[in-house]
């Protein structure tokens, strides 16, 4: 039998080309539908890893479904072209619908209720997108070229256009156009290939041929034992690339800065991967000699790459981060050029050979099959059944695989075991083709013993440390160390140096700084709205850290009750490490710690209370969602009369204009609002009632907190670190840019933010700006001691801007000079001790 000519892209049929674009589009805009969900999913039921691992299974057990009922739908069907232009006009208008009413709905519902909803509506869009490569593998078996080739040439443009889709909208459409604009570009896409499918009639599909070729000889050939291999090797590629995934997140969250960037580029070059292997099977695939052992090597080859790249995930600080940021100071070199380069070493090798063997498993169950060309009739009947069922068994391991990978192998494994774990599935499925392809017994003996030694070292589960990379290069003391599925926990101590300062990370980022500014400023957080106001009873705080507001909270006696809610549980038990600091808080009756995500707490809770705290991460590193409008509208819908609100307010990481747009997006929910500022930090106080102070009773709370060490609580000094009122705010942020969850500037932010001059322009930008005291206070019973104390403050904060502005010995003269202006301000001596 002479072999198929494989024929010159040059010679292509124009359908074949249209079939390209449409097949091309469609990955472009499933990858922005998806992308889309998760981050509104995110919103309305809570950034927690158990809700995206959950929406990510929902989303693929859709797929999966709907490429099984579709492939066989298109057997059935006498127009598969028309056919696929229902689908997609049906995937622009009901996944429209469907993204309307979650967004409307979803945050109304219970816990367990979203979720279900969370399902239903997410499993309409996904369902209809799993159609799509079984009906264009239907068209294109109708053509004259090879069927093989013809599928790897489809898998590998719809994932290229899903890489694609999903660098735009990670990169590019949410930032600028916002969430509900970027699913509409999607929607449009659809619909228009939709309708362009109906207006063409049908000059999508190839022109069927009388005398279609057979199949290559390799695949004709294949003993039919191999193709009851297929579902086997399909599911463990499915299983082992999405529990790749996860593990990778988890791991380059320890190692990397935690940004959407960082990860939209991670996810998509997980999906450039599969680009790549389907590419080179389209190449490949009528010159193979045999199918079922490139199945084999395949299989293997993710295997050998996962575990080669958890050897170098294992030292990644030392081998690659190290090295970049020596040559490289740019945090743009954190942001993109690191994960960029750890994902080509790490992520693209295994995904590739997923690639490579996904459309090479659809290949042969369709030369068993319809690809044939049974009983003389057209090669394309059965085609889209087989392929549907393939794919709805790789996407049956997609479902299983993350679901295993957080809630079963990084709990109890850990994330590095859990790899070698993973890399087992594609060895027993690798091992079970070689026993149907009749290979050598040789064959079958080493890879049984490679199974065996992988099970062995995970049931042995050694323990593996990953560690936030400043561990490594300032060697730091592991004091407590705990994975969850929420998020990796790490203590650690300076050795050999006097302070024996201890850091406490949530992944990469630090849950506290240990320096007398930053935890200044926390305390800031708890103290300031009881000595505003009194009577507050019930506080809910929203992360609870290592305990530090919430123990500032806590040391007021009029304090009923504390409902904390924290998303990883195990800083609960770090929090034992600094009890110093929280005054071992966890142990206080009135303290009640649930796990969860704080904005998911307020919507699914009628509950109100008369103080809600939040110390979140800085809102480009991962909690944007607490920055924005609707974030500050559910918080003001869930106050008594006359609560308040507190909230840490950073000033580095963002440029003057997304620093005043955050404090606008305050203000538009709390006119009555101040803004306080704690050295390099500042504080957002809103409250539903006029914010006037009566200084006497402020005074009085103060000097009711007694002596701490971290909190110089002088009343005058605290009062002077006012810097913006309502008013002034009002005047300073007109025609300011308000932060959303649509639009979210904080977390798709612009580049500059991470200039380092950032944090000095904004200290000087909030001093040049700062209002009196008498703005909120009244009764100051000595002005000219408060105006010291504000002059005072005025000198610090200049010393501050000269510091991070690279003049360390101007600061320390502009603190000298705040020593001498305001000698009653006990402060300043104690930074000046500090400073030498």
């Amino acid at each position: 039998m002479t072999r198929t000519p494989r024929r010159d892209s040059s010679t292509a049929a124009p359908g074949q080309a249209a079939l390209d674009l449409v097949v091309f589009l469609a990955g472009f805009s499933f990858l922005i539908h998806e992308v889309v969900w998760n981050r509104l999913l995110s919103l309305v039921l809570g950034g927690t890893v158990t809700g995206a691992t959950l929406v990510l299974a929902v989303f693929m057990a859709g797929f999966g479904a709907g490429a099984a009922v579709w492939g066989r739908a298109a057997d059935r069907a006498r127009r598969p072209w028309a056919l696929l232009s229902y689908l997609l006009l049906g995937l622009g208008v009901l996944g429209a619908l469907a993204y309307a009413l979650a967004g409307a709905l979803l945050p109304r519902l219970g816990s367990a209720a979203a979720h279900a909803g969370a399902a239903l509506l997410l499993g309409v869009p996904s369902f209809l997108m799993g159609g799509l490569f079984p009906l264009a593998g239907r068209l294109a078996a109708a053509g004259r070229g090879p069927l093989a080739p013809a599928l790897g040439r489809l898998y590998a443009l719809e994932t290229l256009g899903s890489a694609l889709g999903g660098l735009a909208a990670g990169f590019v459409l949410l930032g600028t156009l916002g969430q509900d604009l970027t699913l509409a570009a999607a929607v449009a896409v659809d619909l228009g290939l939709g309708a362009w499918l109906l207006a063409t009639r049908g000059s999508v599909a190839p022109p069927a041929g009388a005398a279609a070729p057979p199949p290559p000889p390799a695949f004709a050939a294949l003993p039919a034992a191999v193709r009851t291999a297929v579902p086997v090797a399909a599911f463990a590629c499915g299983f082992a690339i999405l529990a790749l995934q996860v593990v990778w997140m988890r791991m380059f969250r320890i190692y990397l800065t935690n940004t959407s960037y960082t990860f939209a580029l991670i996810a998509s070059l997980a999906i450039l991967g599969l680009y790549l292997g389907s590419a080179l099977f389209h190449r490949r695939a009528d010159r193979l000699a045999d199918p079922g052992r490139s199945l084999l090597r395949a299989l293997l080859l993710l295997a050998a790459t996962a575990l080669l790249g958890l050897l170098l995930l294992a030292r990644l600080p030392e081998l690659l981060m190290f090295p970049f940021q020596e040559a490289s100071g740019n945090a743009l070199v954190r942001i993109l050029l690191l994960p960029l380069v750890a994902s080509l070493l790490i992520v693209v090798p295994p995904a590739a050979c997923s690639g490579y063997a996904f459309p090479l498993a659809c290949s042969l169950a369709a030369a068993g099959g319809g690809g044939t060309g049974r009983g003389g009739v057209g090669r394309d009947v059965g085609v889209g059944r087989d392929v549907g069922a393939v794919l709805a068994v790789n996407t049956a391991g997609c479902v299983l695989g993350p679901l295993a990978a957080a809630f079963v192998l990084i709990p109890a494994l850990g994330a590095a075991v859990a790899i070698v774990a993973v890399a087992a599935a594609p060895v027993a499925a690798a091992w079970f083709v070689a026993r149907r392809g009749g290979a050598p017994a040789r064959t079958g003996r080493i890879l049984l013993a490679a199974l065996a030694l992988l099970l062995a070292v995970a049931a042995w589960r050694p323990q593996v440390r990953i560690l936030p990379p400043s561990f490594g290069r300032f060697d730091r003391e592991v004091l407590f160390y705990d994975e969850t599925v929420e998020g990796t926990v790490t203590v650690g101590r300076d050795r050999d140096t006097r302070s024996q300062a201890k850091y406490t990370y949530v992944n990469n980022s630090a849950v506290i700084g240990s320096s007398y500014d930053a935890v200044k400023v926390v305390k800031m957080v708890g103290h300031f709205p009881f000595l505003v106001r009194p009577g507050l009873r019930d506080v809910l705080v929203i992360g609870f850290g290592i305990g530090v507001t919430t123990s500032a909270i806590a040391a007021h006696p009029e304090v009923a009750s504390i409902t904390c809610v924290e998303l990883v549980p195990g800083l609960k038990e770090a929090a034992s490490y600094y009890r110093e600091l929280n005054r071992d808080v966890v142990v206080d009756p009135r303290l009640t710690i649930v796990q969860g995500d704080g904005r998911r707490r307020l919507q699914a809770s009628a509950r109100r209370y008369d103080l809600i705290s939040c110390d979140p991460t800085h809102p480009v590193l991962g909690s944007g969602n607490l920055y924005t409008r609707e974030y500050f509208e559910l918080c003001r819908s869930r106050l008594n009369p006359g609560g308040l609100v507190s909230q840490y307010l950073p000033l580095h990481k963002l440029r003057s204009q997304e620093l005043m747009g955050l404090i606008a997006t305050f203000h538009d929910v709390f006119p009555d609002c101040a803004v306080w500022l704690g050295h390099y930090h500042a504080v957002l106080l809103g409250s539903t009632a006029p914010l006037r102070v009566d200084f006497a009773d402020w005074a009085a709370r103060a000097a009711a907190l007694g002596q701490d060490p971290s909190f110089y609580g002088d009343p005058y000094h605290l009062a002077a670190t006012l810097v913006l009122d309502g008013p002034a705010i009002a005047r300073l942020s007109a025609g300011a840019r308000l932060n959303t969850d649509d639009r979210s500037y904080t977390e798709f932010f612009a580049p500059g933010c991470l200039d380092e001059a950032n944090l000095s322009a904004n200290l000087r930008y909030l001093q040049e700006r700062r209002v009196g005291v008498g703005a909120v206070f009244d009764g100051i019973p000595d002005p000219a001691l408060m105006g010291r104390f504000v002059e005072g403050n005025r000198l610090l904060t200049e010393s501050l801007v000269r510091q991070t502005g690279g003049d360390p010995r101007g600061g320390l003269q502009a603190l000298q000079q705040a020593v001498r202006a305001n000698p009653e301000d006990q402060e300043y001596p104690f930074l000046i001790r500090m400073a030498r």
